[in-house]
């Protein structure tokens, strides 16, 4: 793996032991505080859904542009690894496909060895990408600025992070 991916992915279990460790993350998680806003689990299980759809993106996404890179022999002049927070501000609406429609109540257990799993094997589809690959590959989403894969993994983070820490300021206000 790219010696630059690795702190990367273990800064997203940091974000996940900070969090999964709190008493609002080991109480009622099913339980909505607002009727209208996602439970803890509901919040959890989104960053599972958006983990998995990056995942799945990169592992039909990734093959091609790599060909493609090949093809063109471009040079990369900067190595752009700069991710801003998107999720400040105005928040945005989930698309269908990122809503979380759980089956069951899965047990918070349940749901972060979901996420776990979706990030060794989000591991395991950048690890054999070089510096220039991870650099000069962009996904195409327009929302964060057509971001690398670098980035990409940074905009995860940030992702759960963001998620987590409104979470828990609503069920921290609304508990009492």
């Amino acid at each position: 793996m790219y010696k630059e991916l690795s702190p990367l992915f273990e800064e997203i279990q940091t974000v996940r032991d900070n969090y999964f460790d709190t008493e609002i993350f080991n109480s009622s998680i099913h339980t909505r505080a607002v009727p209208d806003k996602w439970s803890v689990a509901e919040s959890i299980y989104h960053c599972y859904l958006l983990l998995k759809l990056t995942r799945v993106t990169t592992a039909y996404y990734v093959p091609v542009a790599r060909v493609y890179m090949r093809l063109r022999r471009p040079k990369i002049k900067r190595y752009i690894d700069e991710m801003p927070n998107i999720y400040r501000g105005k928040t945005m609406k989930a698309p269908f496909i990122l809503k979380p429609k759980m089956k069951r109540d899965y047990t918070l257990i349940e749901l972060r060895e979901l996420l776990e799993e979706e990030t060794e094997k989000m591991k395991h589809s950048v690890d054999h990408l070089t510096q220039k690959e991870c650099y000069w590959i962009k996904y195409p989403d327009p929302v964060p600025k057509y971001p690398n894969i670098v980035q990409v993994v940074k905009l995860l983070r940030i992702h759960e992070e963001h998620h987590y820490m409104v979470v828990m300021e609503r069920e921290g206000r609304n508990r009492r």
